[in-house]
């Protein structure tokens, strides 16, 4: 049986699953990575991924082993060790069943058709594609639910089941986006085109073969598919006798020169056809030269069913020139050849071949030939049944798991939809309750801001009284006493004081001494009535009225730092409003939990803008298992209103530090 093995469909998407750090998955991975390396030899490329097996059976995380079964699974199949190949993608395969894992069931599936496919057992190899098929269908993986289908034409196209072929390929063309999917579907018109020059329908099968071009345009890396084409339709052109229009399509494919080594199996094809073609066309020259090359090519690559076809063109043209002797050997040797492989077309073709050289037993020659082209008939027929009750029966599961996994999902919704209801009911009524709440604390903030306000209020008009009875004994130092000082001290200037000299200078120290008080008392004066009387250092005292009664009452210790740097009257109320509330908060939070002894409130100002720290000495916490309350969520909202920023620092036995920055310019 001669196979059409137009594209494999290896699935390497393990490459792309993400690899964990850990030194097992590392060490798969590299050995996995070893025994893709062309440049060691085989046996030591086998091993690498032995290996790989053993670490992998370390893995406690079953879905990191499942991954990593499937990719040394498809290692083995490629290095073609089909013991450990069988033995790894069942494992793979197992464990994606207990893990519920379609996409691990459909891979492994997908890995035994190629398997099943290479070794020409294709009902296997259709049965597993199809299973796969179904499982992407399942997760609605459209594309690779499309290349399962385009696997199972290219069996059922092997398998001679050509109308099959046909069907799989149109349904897998309608799982391709034919804006993206290029590569796929030239493969799936190309296979069209040879199916219906196996029907020989030759009009269709270059129309396809035309519209499989017109997508691989479209593809970047062809490789050699665009050769592979033109071989394809000069085969069509020779099936039709146009042997000159075909001979046109097999030269444009041999213009590549480096086909010979990206394909040298190709390359071997394309000779032996080119060769056969100039033979039918009436070229003499280097024929036989030409069909020894082919042949030596294709037995060198140990391809049996290419060595049958070359034996055959080679003994047409032997019996052309009247070597029936040669011709005899090669058919007999071909029809030998082709029975190893069950390569029963090309058998045919030998048998009937062999009824006309050997004309002496050409009765027994075309008996042989009838009764084995009846019983591959039946032998089609009961496969094409197989392929049809392999679809059926598998659709049939596929149904009752639908209506299974409907019927699953009506449940599910029935009790999602019923817990949704009791969730909603203890949310509205939970949040009703929470709203009360808030609005008693909203209340609550309102009151303590309008008792800040009021606080702000007193000590303004306290200020104001302070800066009044200053201006007033300002005015009578000055207006009075100075007054008073200074008529005294020119009186006694004017008095004619007799005696000593010593009584004499004492007279003048004493005018002089009052004339320095005089001195110094208009200078208070001065400072009195000039001086603004700073209410920097009002909201420090405020927070002083606030926090005193509470030590007093809870028994600590507390310091306020502030800096005088601080322009506090300048200050927006709004800003001094949050920083009183977030104090208020934090010093009712570490008389409830911190049990401190000393408190340290701190105000500064620095280039991040103005800077508020409490420090406690308490019991501190550990932040990862304390829940943040709706106090630090509320001084968050304060701060975050302002573009500030706030921290909280603790440990445990180590205290607590809360700090806020609110961004302010001098």
């Amino acid at each position: 049986m001669c196979f059409v093995i137009l594209f494999i469909g290896c699935n390497s998407n393990y490459e792309n699953d993400s690899i964990d750090t850990s030194l097992h998955i590392d060490s798969v991975a590299i050995l996995i990575k070893e025994s893709k390396n062309r440049n060691i030899e085989i046996e030591k490329r086998k091993g690498s991924l032995l290996k790989a097996y053993h670490i992998s059976n370390f893995e406690s995380n079953d879905s990191i082993r499942n991954l990593q079964l499937r990719a040394i699974a498809f290692e083995a199949f490629k290095l073609k060790d089909s013991a450990f190949f069988i033995k790894t993608n069942s494992l793979a395969f197992e464990l994606s069943k207990q893990l519920q894992d379609t996409f691990g069931m459909a891979d492994a599936h997908w890995n035994l058709g190629e398997y099943y496919l290479r070794n020409e057992d294709l009902s296997d190899s259709y049965f597993h594609y199809n299973q796969a098929h179904n499982n992407f269908e399942i997760l609605k993986n459209y594309y690779y639910s499309g290349r399962m289908l385009f696997n199972m034409a290219i069996v059922q196209n092997n398998a001679r089941d050509y109308t099959g072929s046909e069907i799989s390929t149109f349904q897998a063309i309608g799982k391709f986006d034919k804006k993206i999917h290029f590569k796929n579907l030239y493969r799936c018109y190309n296979n069209l085109g040879i199916v219906y020059n196996k029907l020989e329908e030759y009009d269709k099968a270059l129309f396809y073969h035309n519209l499989a071009i017109e997508y691989l345009n479209k593809v970047v890396d062809r490789g050699t598919l665009e050769e592979g084409s033109q071989n394809n339709i000069g085969l069509v052109y020779q099936e039709q006798k146009n042997f000159k229009k075909a001979a046109i399509h097999f030269y444009r494919a041999l213009k590549n020169d480096s086909l010979k080594y990206d394909n040298i199996g190709l390359y071997a094809r394309l000779l032996d056809n080119i060769t056969y073609n100039r033979f039918k066309i009436g070229e003499t020259n280097s024929l036989e030269t030409d069909f020894l090359r082919a042949f030596s090519i294709r037995d060198s690559m140990n391809n049996v069913s290419g060595m049958v076809l070359s034996k055959l063109h080679m003994a047409e043209f032997y019996l052309s020139k009247s070597d029936s002797i040669k011709a005899m050997v090669l058919t007999k040797d071909a029809a030998r050849l082709a029975e190893t492989v069950d390569n029963h077309r090309d058998r045919l073709v030998a048998l009937k071949l062999l009824s006309e050289i050997d004309k002496a037993n050409s009765h027994t020659y075309l008996n042989n030939y009838i009764a084995l082209n009846d019983s591959l008939q039946l032998q089609d027929l009961a496969i094409r049944n197989k392929f049809t009750r392999i679809r059926y029966e598998t659709d049939e599961y596929v149904e009752e798991t639908e209506r299974l996994a409907s019927q699953n999902v009506l449940i599910s919704i029935i009790g999602l939809t019923s817990l949704l209801l009791i969730s909603l009911l203890y949310f509205i009524k939970r949040q009703s309750s929470k709203n009360k709440e808030l609005i008693l604390e909203k209340q609550q903030q309102d009151a303590n801001e309008e008792i800040y306000k009021l606080m702000l209020e007193r000590h303004a008009k306290l200020e104001e009284g302070r800066l009044e009875e200053r201006h007033r004994i300002s005015e009578d130092l000055h207006d009075g006493v100075l007054g008073k000082l200074f008529g005294t001290r020119v009186g006694l200037g004017f008095l004619n004081i007799e005696g000593d000299t010593e009584t004499l200078e004492k007279h003048q120290f004493y005018i002089d001494e009052m004339q320095h008080i005089e001195k110094e008392i208009r200078d208070i004066s001065h400072e009195m009535k000039n001086e603004i009387l700073s209410s920097e250092a009002d909201f420090s005292v405020i927070i002083g009225d606030y926090i005193k009664p509470k030590s007093e009452m809870h028994l600590f210790n507390y310091i306020i730092n502030n800096n005088n740097d601080i322009p506090w009257s300048t200050i927006n109320d709004n800003i001094k409003i949050s920083l009183y509330r977030i104090i208020q908060e934090a010093i009712q939070n570490i008389l409830k939990h911190a049990n401190a002894t000393t408190i340290t409130i701190n105000f500064d100002l620095g280039q991040e803008g103005l800077l508020l720290s409490i420090v406690d000495d308490g019991s501190g916490f550990d932040e990862r298992t304390i829940k943040k309350g709706i106090g630090l969520k509320n001084m968050k909202s304060r701060v975050a209103k302002f573009n500030g920023t706030i921290v909280l620092n603790s440990h445990a036995d180590k205290g607590t530090t809360l700090t806020v920055i609110i961004p302010y310019k001098l």
